[in-house]
């Protein structure tokens, strides 16, 4: 008899969680959602898109939940449409008992932007992913011309791009980066009427230092519109061709350069 009235206990506890979930359930779905919230959870370390942009975008899109119950509001659809977006990484949408919703979302990095002689400009995680690019949403980062393919990119440019990127000076004299038909390397500063040839990426930090070491040197003392190419792709030599083609070229080694400083 005790078990009897045991089982019993336990199917109506059983019942009553179940009346209780269908009954919240579908009183829940008639919340009206009053407050919709954004968060951009790394917008202090990146700033590509903003909750302003989400919002905006949502409501084109008519897919803003405010003022709509919560049975008509699709929590899945939100996210997939928000996905579109390929700056973003991680999007997540619920709402909760009070109606409230919430859209959070996490942006994917850039690192540089491509534009390639042949094919559509994209952006370039480090990790050598590819972004699309969104007339929507400008981001400041390097840029990259010319006849790039992913095997340069992961190979060589990554790495060089990595150095300029942290490299106080360097992040602030290269304007762009351009890669040849040959593959060799060009970089055009903002200061200077001059061009930087590094032929193949490889040895690119002694390359920067030997240019470095010219315009320490050399660019004061003669003017920096002399020269229209700065050209390290020569181990341990700096070939600078004059703009004035009735001048012969000069040619430097770092061991000239110590001995001219």
């Amino acid at each position: 008899m005790k078990r009897f009235f045991k089982i019993l206990a336990i199917l109506l506890l059983l019942g009553y969680l179940v009346a209780s979930f269908v009954l919240w359930h579908n009183k829940g779905n008639e919340v009206v959602c009053q407050h919709f919230y954004i968060t951009v959870r790394d917008s202090s370390e990146c700033n590509l898109i903003t909750s302003d942009n989400l919002y905006h975008y949502l409501r084109k899109a008519h897919l803003l939940p405010i003022n709509k119950t919560c049975g008509e509001i699709d929590p899945s659809a939100i996210e997939k449409y928000v996905e579109q977006i390929d700056l973003l990484e991680d999007v997540e949408c619920y709402y909760e008992q009070n109606g409230d919703v919430y859209l959070n979302v996490s942006q994917r990095r850039p690192f540089m932007r491509v534009m390639p002689d042949d094919g559509e400009s994209y952006y370039l995680e480090r990790n050598a992913n590819h972004i699309a690019v969104d007339t929507m949403y400008v981001v400041n980062v390097p840029l990259v011309t010319g006849n790039v393919d992913d095997r340069v990119m992961a190979e060589s440019l990554i790495p060089l791009v990595e150095y300029i990127v942290a490299h106080d000076f360097w992040c602030n004299q290269v304007a762009q980066i351009h890669v040849s038909q040959q593959h060799e390397v060009i970089l055009s500063p903002r200061v200077g009427n001059h061009v930087i040839l590094l032929g193949d990426a490889d040895n690119y930090k002694n390359k920067l230092e030997s240019v470095q070491a010219i315009y320490r040197q050399v660019l004061p003392e003669i003017g920096w519109n002399t020269y229209d190419t700065i050209s390290v792709k020569y181990k341990d030599q700096v070939v600078c061709t004059r703009r004035d083609k009735k001048y012969r070229h000069n040619t430097w080694t770092k061991k000239s350069l110590t001995t001219y400083e």
